[in-house]
């Protein structure tokens, strides 16, 4: 929409959404359900081939912190919410990050080594997540491949939380990859296996593989 300035009659392109001045009744929430559903349906047939560009997840147990924020992520590529999905695939990342430190640390006390409390391991929150990758890392509770896709996860998240982006979509379906290495060193049902002449196996002992 152009506007007109009336005193100095300067032109400029403003946006409106005058959606929510519209009276809340049973006609205009039909009226809304309608134009919800065309913008669904006129996105739906690139959502749909979007969705061969998925990688596969099978998470194993426990799994119901991870699952909503996965299929979140998921579906903002599917929809092409692109800007989002980077987001949000870096709040995911991040989460995996420091629950691995979690649940790995213990501390030496009188009685023996046992896990922090939960207030203490909640101050993890204002850890810098690359110096926790790197710990991670090196002491080899994170193998390299998971770290690399962890910390480059972590600098396309960065980019796009100071919108700095230039490839939207792309950049989305590049941190959807990343985030399913990071999902496959961490909580995926075939960290400890591979596919070997069609059976699944288990993998050789590795040093630097949880």
């Amino acid at each position: 929409m152009r506007c007109e300035m009336s005193d100095e009659r300067q032109l400029m392109n403003v946006f409106l959404d005058l959606l929510p001045n519209q009276p809340r009744d049973d006609q205009t929430r039909e009226s809304f359900r309608q134009l919800l559903r065309q913008r669904f349906e006129e996105r739906l047939p690139e959502a749909v081939e979007r969705i061969w560009e998925l990688p596969p997840i099978i998470l194993k147990e426990p799994f119901e912190d991870y699952m909503e924020l996965l299929l979140e992520a998921r579906t903002l590529f599917l929809m092409g919410h692109f800007y989002s999905c980077v987001a949000m695939c870096g709040v995911v990342g991040e989460r995996l990050v420091k629950d691995v430190l979690r649940v790995s640390v213990l501390v030496q006390k009188e009685g023996g080594p046992q896990p922090p409390p939960d207030v203490a391991l909640d101050q993890l929150e204002r850890v810098e997540v690359n110096g926790i990758v790197r710990f991670l890392e090196k002491a080899e509770l994170l193998d390299v491949k998971a770290a690399r896709a962890a910390a480059a996860l972590g600098e396309l998240r960065n980019k796009y939380a100071h919108a700095r982006g230039k490839k939207p979509q792309g950049d989305a379906l590049e941190a959807i990859k990343l985030l399913h290495v990071l999902v496959e060193g961490t909580v995926s049902v075939f960290k400890d296996f591979e596919i070997k002449e069609g059976a699944l196996v288990r993998k050789a002992s590795d040093p630097m593989r949880v």
